[in-house]
């Protein structure tokens, strides 16, 4: 090893005592064709409690934070918007009639303003994330016929209006090939009381969704080898690209390789960019 070699590890040994992680979210778009909900909905009237289930496809969108997308620890769930078709549903009371409710324009998603969460991934891919919060939209309207119609004409409920508790999401991320895959699984729980009929509709279920999306490019320069961390590698991987005088090497963005960019390189990894 020469000397000049030995003073640059010297001083790349020091600097990664400050130097941070570098990560970048990335934008997932739900496939509409492996995502869906399943939703059991109950109905007690004063004729009496009823239980029906209905499932519909899902679509929409994720934005997610890897802390490394080559072999993640930890995930952060930064948004996600995630819509439902129509689900129906129907309620047999025999001689005292029938009911229907039908859910429109449902989905989840994360309230404007709300903090990101992160969840350990473990070494198969799979995660936990705690304390997500989450926002219901839609109506569930509520029509039938002979007495047990009569008992909930005019039931209207508005998903929004409903108290939501964070919930806690688990999944499953992968990285292939440039491609993001992401698995998660939202556990859907409500009870509301309709105050003029006195029908009590309760939700239970789950969102099951598989979203994709591109590996983001690498925009902190000295993230030299793009593995979206700044890491003791980069190092070498800066001198390979100096003596190749390859694009990575041109740390102080002047159009060519020289001496300064090793001094620019350290100033980029100190910024912990």
């Amino acid at each position: 090893m020469n000397r000049a070699t030995t003073v640059c590890s010297s001083i790349v040994a020091q600097v990664l005592l400050v130097a941070g992680v570098s990560a970048q979210p990335t934008d997932l778009v739900v496939d509409s064709a492996q995502s869906s909900i399943d939703l059991t909905v109950t109905l007690e009237t004063l004729v009496g409690s009823r239980t029906d289930s209905d499932s519909a496809a899902m679509s929409g969108s994720m934005r997610i934070e890897l802390d490394s997308y080559t072999s993640p620890t930890t995930i952060t769930l930064i948004d996600y918007q995630l819509d439902a078709g129509s689900l129906s549903f129907f309620f047999d009371y025999s001689f005292l009639g029938t009911v229907t409710a039908t859910a429109d324009n449902m989905s989840l998603a994360m309230p404007s303003g709300s903090t990101p969460v992160s969840g350990a991934v473990m070494p198969d891919g799979s995660f936990t994330v705690a304390s997500v919060p989450v926002e219901a939209a839609g109506m569930i309207e509520v029509t039938g016929t002979g007495a047990a119609g009569s008992a909930v004409d005019g039931t209207s409920i508005d998903l929004a209006t409903l108290a939501q508790d964070p919930i806690v999401v688990s999944g499953n991320v992968d990285v292939e090939t440039g491609i993001v895959t992401v698995t998660i699984a939202l556990p859907l729980e409500s009870s509301v009381t309709d105050p003029d009929t006195g029908t009590v509709v309760t939700l239970a279920g789950t969102a099951t969704v598989l979203a994709t999306g591109p590996v983001p490019e690498p925009t902190c320069a000295a993230d030299t080898n793009g593995d979206g961390m700044v890491t003791p590698a980069d190092f070498s991987a800066w001198v390979a690209a100096f003596n190749a005088m390859t694009p990575a090497c041109d740390q102080n963005d002047d159009g060519a390789c020289t001496p300064a960019d090793f001094s620019a390189w350290v100033s980029n990894y100190n910024a912990g960019c």
